[in-house]
């Protein structure tokens, strides 16, 4: 037989095995709690991790395409300019020469003759070429001028003057040569108004010449 002692003892051990027990299932119930909590939240995070995939991917779409917009903007490009060198290697330039003045003039005692030249943008490499010879007086000299319009006006009236060409002083023969830069009107002039009595003859042959598209 068991003394009460012994049975008390007994008693309580088994109270504390129970609460053990208890405590042990507590847990587990806990932790299970918790496991399915997660399992639950879980899927609720797949939605972000698409949209951050559809965001990447369209990055990627979007370096794609402006790599190929560029590689075909510069294909174009690359075919334009081969057009362009292509029309420029068939554009023929022809040679043009129109006659300025020929034959022999009389330049008057204190007067002068102008030729007007006008140069135009569709003139490529545009020049006057020629050469003269001067006859009268004791001298047998002349002035001659090439020059745009506000110096040739100034030359003819004894004024200094910026000029493509001209003559070093009176001269009797000499050859003319002047290349135009831009258009515009331009004057090749004899002058003979340092001579007071005296007429001057000139003979004369001058042409301008360019090339034309």
């Amino acid at each position: 037989m068991l003394t009460s002692e012994e049975r008390q003892r007994i008693e309580e051990e088994e109270r504390k095995r129970i609460a053990e027990e208890q405590y042990r299932s507590e847990v587990r119930a806990k932790l299970r709690s918790e496991s399915a909590a997660s399992t639950k939240e879980s899927p609720g995070t797949r939605p972000w991790a698409v949209i951050f995939g559809i965001v990447v991917a369209g990055v990627i779409c979007l370096i794609i395409l402006a790599n190929t917009s560029k590689a075909k903007t510069g294909s174009d490009s690359g075919a334009a300019a081969q057009a362009d060198t292509s029309a420029t290697a068939k554009t023929r330039y022809l040679p043009v020469s129109q006659k300025i003045a020929t034959g022999q003039i009389t330049v008057r005692a204190g007067g002068y003759i102008p030729y007007r030249i006008t140069i135009t943008p569709e003139m490529v490499d545009p020049r006057v070429t020629g050469n003269f010879t001067a006859y009268g007086g004791s001298g047998n000299d002349i002035l001659a001028v090439v020059a745009d319009e506000r110096s040739y006006t100034n030359w003819i009236n004894g004024h200094e003057a910026q000029v493509l060409w001209g003559t070093q002083g009176k001269q009797t023969t000499g050859d003319i040569e002047a290349k135009f830069l831009q258009p515009g009107e331009y004057y090749l002039a004899f002058s003979n108004r340092f001579s007071v009595f005296t007429d001057k003859q000139v003979s004369l042959e001058v042409d301008l010449n360019y090339k034309k598209a």
